[in-house]
């Protein structure tokens, strides 16, 4: 048992995930795996995990600069699509008179958009495992330029409802491509720093934009709202196609020194002189030529690829001999997993809860028949001012944490990195959102100050920045190989969970009030947060015995 987490007796330490990550500064070293020369590492020591292949067209190989462009490029898209979900959210009961319906029918509409997300889903993740991702991304942003657009336009409800069904369309590669992304370019001991820019991003569209959007929709128009998201929609799609290269690559499962790959056309050269037998591959979209030496060894040169290939919206070719249709089973299968099961119960529930939440803010706070009377700006500044500076903070605090603290903890257990040490941060989600819960409910009901509900909300959003990057690190370290597919199976429930509470949760206040639901809501939460703890204990067995259930990957 390594640090409270049952060992495996099936597969010992080679289950996927569990990896030798810092030998050297172990406090216990790992017998003859300890200080192995052959391992690349980082410059502080750190095995690099994965290990890189030796070609520079690998995206774990590619420079920083490369990987920040493409990082800032879709930590941007995370904001704007994090905004196209509520961007009339503090206007809903002033948008309703325009369109001559009601607030409850009009909040359905965000139902019916992460309903559209989480069914797309289903064909997104698998698409990008067989086509690759820059495709997929470049459809979904022009979708959502155009869904922004017909929004702005839109003369009625059901035009709105059919625009927004689009644009639930077009977020869905942001919903599920992210983190793979993320897997395809960085180490294990660097995701956590960046799965938090992303969520930071994605949190800070969803409370930025009802500071600037609640004064707009009282002051000018809700239609501006849409222009200004086709606006930031138009620039997303520039950059991504400037710099969002194909990250997907089809990677040998070791490292060999029989195989090198040099980025020199004088090296290729003399390979293809010195080469009897030529070979290329289908599977690659680079010349590649091999060149059999007298010492039996075969020298593989690959060419870099040039920026203006990398523009291209597809690389030409597959990454995977699987069937499309084939991977399209295994978001269902996946559920199955002990580690999907286990993050769509948390990330789906508290991320559930939240939309829940922001859809009635507007109603809590405009509708005097809740004790508050306030215009759609002051309700916009409620429910973005505290709850955006509580996203920045969680995601500051988790992201470097969560990295920090798993070498710190593979360092104690032998140099050994188990995934499981990513659920320390679940700590934190649970005691920020039990009292953002409890507190909501409880200054709500009294009709305080407005300042104690704003200060809960606050909360909850810090919770679940927290939360976010522990559920992500995890799935990702414990499923690399089938990260899209685990992600596809998390956000496809939590947005069927998000749909039926959008459809719920207004009734439900009305029928209970405001105490008893969000009490409700905090102890669920309590018993969510607490199946962690079965969860980090059996992790690796789980781990295990998916690796070891062919049917379970499809």
């Amino acid at each position: 048992m390594g640090l409270g987490i049952l060992a495996d007796r099936h597969l010992g330490e080679d289950v996927p995930g569990t990896s030798l990550l810092d030998d050297l500064h172990s406090k216990k070293p790992n017998g003859s795996a300890a200080y192995d020369t052959n391992l690349k590492r980082s410059k502080s020591g750190i095995v690099l995990v994965p290990q890189p292949s030796s070609s520079p067209n690998d995206p774990l190989n590619w420079p920083f600069w490369k990987k920040c462009m493409l990082m800032l490029t879709i930590t941007y898209g995370a904001g704007v699509v994090g905004a196209f979900g509520p961007v009339i959210g503090a206007g809903l009961t002033q948008v309703a008179m325009n369109l001559d319906t009601t607030v409850n029918d009009l909040s359905m509409i965000t139902g019916d958009l992460v309903l559209a997300i989480g069914l797309v889903l289903l064909l997104t993740a698998p698409a990008s495992v067989v086509w690759g991702r820059r495709p997929i991304f470049l459809i979904g942003n022009v979708l959502l330029l155009v869904s922004a657009i017909w929004s702005a336009v839109a003369k009625d409800l059901g035009s709105l409802t059919a625009s927004r069904v689009i644009g639930g369309i077009g977020m869905a590669p942001i919903e599920c491509l992210v983190e793979a992304t993320i897997a395809d370019i960085f180490f294990v001991h660097e995701r956590g720093t960046w799965i938090a820019v992303w969520s930071f991003a994605l949190l800070g569209g969803i409370c930025g934009v009802s500071i600037v959007n609640g004064y707009l929709i009282q002051d000018v128009s809700w239609r501006i709202c849409f222009v200004v998201e086709a606006v930031l929609c138009a620039i997303l799609l520039v950059l991504t196609i400037l710099f969002v290269p194909e990250t997907a690559y089809r990677r040998s499962t070791s490292v060999s020194d029989k195989t090198m790959a040099i980025n020199s056309t004088s090296a290729l050269e003399t390979a293809t002189k010195s080469s009897s037998a030529p070979t290329g591959s289908s599977d690659v979209d680079l010349e590649k030529t091999s060149a059999t030496f007298a010492a039996g060894y075969t020298l593989e040169v690959e060419v870099h690829e040039s920026y203006m290939r990398s523009l291209l919206p597809w690389a030409g070719y597959k990454f995977t001999d699987e069937s499309f249709w084939r991977i399209c089973l295994r978001p269902f299968t996946l559920l199955c997993s002990p580690v999907v099961a286990w993050g769509t119960l948390i990330y789906g529930t508290t991320a559930g809860w939240l939309v829940a939440l922001s859809v009635s803010v507007s109603l809590l706070f405009s509708s005097p028949a809740y004790g508050y009377d306030f215009q759609a700006g002051p309700v916009g500044l409620i429910s973005g001012v505290g709850p955006f500076i509580a996203a920045i903070l969680g995601n500051a605090i988790a992201g470097p944490l969560s990295d920090w603290s798993v070498t710190w903890l593979a360092r104690r257990n032998n140099g050994i990195y188990e995934p499981e040490f990513r659920l320390f941060m679940i700590i934190p989600l649970l005691v920020a959102t039990t009292i953002g819960w409890f507190g909501w409910a409880i200054s709500a009901n009294l009709l305080e100050l407005w300042i104690g509900p704003a200060v809960f909300y606050s909360l909850l959003n810090f919770g679940q920045a927290v939360g976010s990057v522990a559920v992500v690190s995890y799935v990702v370290d414990a499923h690399p190989n089938y990260a899209p597919e685990a992600f596809a199976t998390v956000n496809c429930l939590k947005n069927l969970f998000t749909f039926g509470l959008t459809y719920y949760v207004v009734p439900w206040l009305a029928a209970q009030g405001v105490l008893r639901t969000f009490c409700t809501i905090g102890g669920i939460n309590i018993w969510v947060c607490l199946m962690t703890i079965p969860m980090y204990v059996y992790g690796k067995r789980a781990r295990s015995w998916v690796h070891r259930t062919p049917w379970m990957l499809a």
